[in-house]
């Protein structure tokens, strides 16, 4: 009787998890154009409170600076940075446009060296035959449609981020009245600061690592002349985000582009493996070393969430998968009925380091 009422418990358990997560995931799919601004405004107040955390360590004669002032530059250095980073891309990209014959034209000559010598003949007609086939007019058309919805999608951003700050000061006793047991607040309490410190330990490294990782390529690019070496570290800076496949897409842009500048299939592999190279020593020695086991997640589950997140929610969610993941490991390992859950999803099965040990009377 204890074995069935045992097995019972086990497929109740089954269906309720898969109910939850089947809910859960029509939830962030069919209502993903309403969660995806505010999961991206989440972001960005996670950078202002980084930010506002190192301004609060400068001291002036002893003294911080008052908390409305380290609120204002943190907005005012992350905006500002936000502005110059735009305008320098949008020069970029002006200035491809304003050379783009002259790129062509070194592209055709590459071409028709490139069919010569794979005895290929007219291999620029052909490729311009298939330029043809593409529908400019509707990539256009879209192009147009999706930066209308982009400039819709900032504003309302920028006002979920007002409210997310006018919102932290009233949290705390939110909780409080929500959980008047003060063993249960406090436990709720310590998972909340887990998640919070885990996710910005994780941001605040990881925009540390694209940083130098973008710096070291745009020094690399500079030294191999490649033009608008800013464009393509910005890139490599973004990308660097989105594991495993990020870094390999950001190193193949502009060393396909160095074709395009200097029609020479050499420049490409110099190119290439000189910022790959940057990747492979930055990926595999220094982020280790700084970024340690932290986050402890598998390999294979930072692969798998990769892939969904990127389905459901396009590039914002590749972006997002190992956060998100990360999260929901913190918060299954604190409940035993979820804690075998938060183990798979682990690298080796440790979860010691992110369970909350309840305390003792």
């Amino acid at each position: 009787m204890e074995q069935k009422s045992f097995t019972e418990t086990i497929i109740y358990r089954f269906i309720l998890i898969a109910l939850l997560g089947g809910l859960s995931i029509f939830f962030i799919i069919y209502f993903k154009d309403l969660l995806k601004p505010f999961v991206m405004a989440v972001m960005v107040w996670y950078l202002i409170k980084t930010i506002y955390n190192y301004i609060g360590k400068i001291k002036i004669m002893g003294r911080q600076l008052p908390k409305w002032l380290k609120g204002t530059l943190s907005l005012a250095i992350l905006f500002g940075s936000v502005q110059i980073t735009i305008n320098l891309i949008i020069t970029n990209l002006s200035d491809i446009v304003d050379n783009f014959s002259t790129y062509k034209s070194t592209l055709d000559v590459f071409l028709i060296n490139l069919g010569e010598s794979l005895g290929v003949v007219n291999i620029t007609d052909q490729v311009q035959e298939q330029i043809n086939k593409l529908d400019l007019q509707g990539f256009l058309t879209s192009t147009v449609s999706s930066l209308s919805a982009t400039i819709g999608t900032i504003v309302i951003v920028i006002i979920y981020i007002v409210f997310l700050l006018l919102e932290e000061v009233a949290f705390s006793k939110k909780i409080d009245a929500i959980f008047p047991d003060q063993r249960r607040r406090q436990r709720i309490q310590e998972v909340l600061n887990e998640i919070f410190e885990s996710t910005n330990k994780y941001i605040t490294l990881k925009t540390g690592i694209s940083i130098l990782t973008g710096g070291l390529s745009y020094i690399v690019l500079r030294l191999f002349d490649v033009d608008y070496a800013f464009l393509w570290a910005f890139l490599i800076f973004v990308f660097n985000y989105i594991p495993y496949i990020g870094s390999l897409i950001a190193t193949l842009l502009p060393s396909i582009f160095a074709i395009v500048q200097f029609g020479s299939l050499w420049s490409f592999v110099w190119v290439f493996i000189s910022v790959e190279a940057i990747q492979l020593v930055v990926g595999n020695y220094i982020e280790p070393k700084i970024m340690g086991k932290s986050l402890n997640l598998s390999p294979l589950v930072v692969v798998v969430a990769l892939s969904f997140w990127g389905y459901v929610w396009d590039l914002l969610g590749m972006f997002l998968s190992v956060p998100i993941t990360s999260i929901m490991m913190i918060t299954l390992a604190q409940f035993p009925a979820t804690r075998n859950i938060a183990i798979l999803l682990t690298e080796n099965g440790n979860i010691e380091n992110i369970l909350i040990k309840k305390k003792e009377d």
